[in-house]
């Protein structure tokens, strides 16, 4: 089996971490070559190849690794290499989604690096009940959390979540329903609304 070969087994085994295989991604020719030769997924919206896609990926965002392992994983069965799949990415992936309240969908790269600085040895269940107090202890709000129209959006500055105030329902004067949101930044004393419409 060659390199390129045993670091694509690897990642998508569990044996070989996401930061190094990234690396392999954009270091070794071996690998480049081997991935740049065959066809992208059907569903990839991205990169005309395999390997186009796996680079256009924040594999980061634990979302885009389970992405990135379920691709790897398809083309390594087409060509009859056999793998045991790791379950670590699509756990984390469902720890983070269990975290978060339903007003709240934050990045998964974000709540990722929140999570590496969880106690280590915390079994899972601590981990989602140390992760869901801290989004919420981040996540601030002046009486109640949004509700929201669309998907929710809450706006993260370079000093961690904005602090939600208030929403306000706007009648007749959109065709839809609509209602904006505004948070404050306590960094810049500043406001940010966001509209949406539904």
């Amino acid at each position: 089996m060659s390199s390129a070969t045993s670091s694509v087994v690897g990642f998508v085994s569990g044996q070989l971490d996401t930061a190094a295989f990234e690396q392999l991604l954009y270091t070794d020719a071996d690998t480049e070559h081997w991935l740049s030769a065959q066809p992208a997924p059907r569903y990839a919206h991205t990169g005309h190849t395999l390997y186009h896609y796996l680079i256009s990926l924040d594999l980061r965002n634990p979302a885009d690794a389970l992405n990135a392992q379920g691709a790897l994983h398809d083309f390594l069965q087409a060509a009859g290499i056999a793998v045991a799949v790791s379950d670590k990415p699509a756990e984390l992936h469902a720890l983070l989604l269990a975290a978060q309240p339903k007003w709240l969908d934050v990045e998964p790269a974000y709540v990722a690096a929140l999570l590496d600085t969880a106690p280590q040895h915390a079994k899972k269940s601590e981990r989602t009940q140390w992760l869901r107090a801290k989004l919420l202890e981040l996540f601030c709000y002046a009486k109640k959390p949004p509700r929201w129209l669309q998907a929710p959006a809450w706006p993260i500055g370079p000093h961690g979540p904005l602090v939600f105030l208030g929403q306000l329902a706007v009648d007749g004067y959109f065709h839809d329903e609509a209602a904006v949101y505004v948070f404050h930044d306590a960094h810049t004393n500043a406001c940010r609304s966001i509209l949406q419409t539904c």
